[in-house]
């Protein structure tokens, strides 16, 4: 008895029991944190059914931005259904994130074709269609490389904090339940 109130008076011991209840309090991420964090570019296109969409107008909800082609056999259908899957496990907080698919096939992603692709996975997916020389603006703004056919070189998705800043990325193989920790966590955020 005597040693354990020797233990628990030491300096020493204390500040390992600061340490050790400090790093433990907040989970991190699952997802890649993009550290510093910093303002998203904007986007501002109309969307798959022709209405404007500004990604600023998306403030107050956490925003999931991927690129992509709807020909894609893997990783777009991929991406799209796990996001898909964690909005479900979301449920009603579901309606503060907003995911979107900026295309990059321009030539074969028409809008009708994005709203007809995104409207598998949810009717609330927004698809960002547009000419070459409209998209190529996002994508160098975001540091995406598009070859021949719509691949990328880049094929994670951006998240979006609340207050639009880039918080996080997430890889085609996220699975569902690590990207409704982090959603969960931007979405306690103030």
């Amino acid at each position: 008895m005597r040693v354990k109130n020797i233990l628990l008076k030491t300096p020493l011991f204390l500040l390992f029991l600061f340490i050790l209840f400090g790093c433990i309090g907040k989970p991190p991420f699952r997802g890649e944190m993009i550290d510093p964090s910093t303002p998203a570019a904007e986007i501002g296109l109309p969307d798959q059914n022709g209405k404007p969409f500004w990604l600023s107008d998306m403030r107050g909800k956490v925003v999931i931005i991927s690129f992509g082609f709807t020909n894609c056999v893997y990783e777009c259908p991929l991406t799209m259904a796990h996001i898909k899957l964690a909005l479900d496990t979301l449920g009603k907080n579901a309606h503060n994130v907003q995911v979107v698919l900026v295309s990059t096939d321009p030539v074969r992603d028409t809008p009708q074709v994005l709203h007809d692709y995104l409207d598998k996975f949810s009717p609330s997916f927004a698809g960002i269609p547009g000419t070459v020389d409209e998209l190529k603006k996002v994508w160098d703004a975001y540091d995406v490389t598009v070859l021949d056919g719509g691949e990328t070189h880049s094929s994670f998705s951006y998240v979006i904090d609340k207050n639009g800043n880039l918080r996080l990325t997430f890889s085609p193989d996220t699975e569902p339940e690590d990207i409704v920790h982090d959603l969960r966590m931007l979405l306690a955020e103030k």
